[in-house]
């Protein structure tokens, strides 16, 4: 095991020439000196830092809203005031509608107060 680790060491850090010629004229461009574990460190390091480039595009603008399930917080805060609200008003609804059942109770000279008693439990749940 030991020995298959040192090939791979060894392997890792042998050297290559990257060297870019003018297919014209050969004259050299260009030339360095590279080993595979300088490439695989260069281009995990480019990943790294273009994905910290994206991730910090995403938590610094308001490009973040355009992700599904993020919201804003003035968004979070606004819905949950208008179910407050919501809540708030099916409860007067349902009080005044109580309220009407009574008077026509009265009206038609109807003593049968369960309908009432029923609405106005509903409401108290709400």
């Amino acid at each position: 095991m030991t020995e298959l680790k040192k090939k791979l060491i060894h392997k890792l850090k042998n050297k290559f020439r990257l060297v870019i010629i003018n297919d014209e004229t050969f004259e050299e461009k260009f030339s360095y000196s590279l080993s595979p574990m300088n490439v695989f460190i260069g281009f995990s390091s480019f990943l790294v830092f273009f994905a910290a480039i994206i991730i910090m595009l995403i938590v610094f603008t308001p490009v973040r809203e355009f992700i599904p399930g993020y919201t804003d917080s003035s968004v979070k805060r606004d819905v949950s005031k208008l179910v407050f609200q919501t809540d708030s008003l099916e409860k007067a609804l349902y009080e005044k509608d109580a309220y009407y059942r009574n008077i026509l109770n009265l009206l038609t000279d109807r003593t049968d107060n369960r309908d009432t008693v029923i609405l106005e439990v509903s409401a108290g749940k709400k």
